[in-house]
């Protein structure tokens, strides 16, 4: 009894945040999958991962992007690391451009009653190819992203729903350094084994930054192996 009020709290929590911005986001759709491939070595573990994206109601390419993660979890409530990420990103205007970014991050989690909170800040850094440094435009920016988790492990099930927001705040922005954008994500892995999972979930992005397209409703699906 006491699982199934925790079950409805988590689908009530997800449709409330879920119905306000689909409501209030502009029409624009677009899609994210992804495939990762990770290896755990005792505390420590190394991730693969390939992502394509769509936007514009799924008729343009936005970008693809390889990223090499490195993670090392000394305790159980705590994880940090960093990555690599290469990315080839089909800007607005510009056309194709490629991105070196590199992060890292420390992630705390505390558990209670099937449920899961997680705390991630990150630093990031990204370097535009080719992309000239100005008076109002850093090159490379840094933000720090701060993202706040909410897990729920339904007994007896497959289905681990979740939700998150994310917040980017830009560290040198020549001209303004307030809060860059806002990212909602609702969704749920699906454990299809002990080493294969799927993740489904609905994301919205409130873009405040010239670089990037206007708000946008995403739709994902991301498979991951373990081993």
């Amino acid at each position: 009894m006491r699982a199934f009020r925790y079950q409805n709290l988590v689908i009530t929590t997800i449709v409330f945040i879920i119905t306000p911005l689909i409501v209030s986001a502009q029409e624009e759709w677009g899609t994210s999958t992804s495939v990762c491939v990770s290896k755990k070595i005792s505390k420590v573990s190394i991730a693969l991962e390939e992502e394509f994206r769509l936007r514009e109601n799924f008729s343009t390419a936005d970008r693809f992007s390889t990223s090499l993660d490195l993670s090392y979890k000394p305790w159980k409530y705590l994880k940090v690391g960093g990555a690599y990420n290469l990315i080839n990103h089909n800007h607005e205007t510009k056309g194709w451009e490629v991105r070196h970014r590199y992060y890292f991050y420390a992630t705390g989690n505390y558990s209670f009653n099937r449920f899961n909170i997680s705390l991630r800040e990150r630093f990031q850094s990204t370097y535009r190819a080719g992309v000239k440094e100005t008076a109002k435009r850093a090159n490379p920016k840094l933000f720090l992203r701060s993202r706040l988790k909410l897990e729920y492990d339904i007994k007896k099930s497959k289905l681990e729903p979740y939700a998150s927001v994310e917040f980017f705040s830009p560290l040198n922005d020549p001209v303004d350094n307030s809060m860059d954008k806002i990212r909602y994500t609702a969704g749920t892995n699906y454990k299809l084994n002990k080493r294969n999972k799927l993740d489904f979930f609905y994301r919205y992005n409130n873009f405040m930054d010239d670089d990037d397209i206007g708000g946008q409703h995403v739709i994902g699906l991301g498979y991951s192996y373990s081993f």
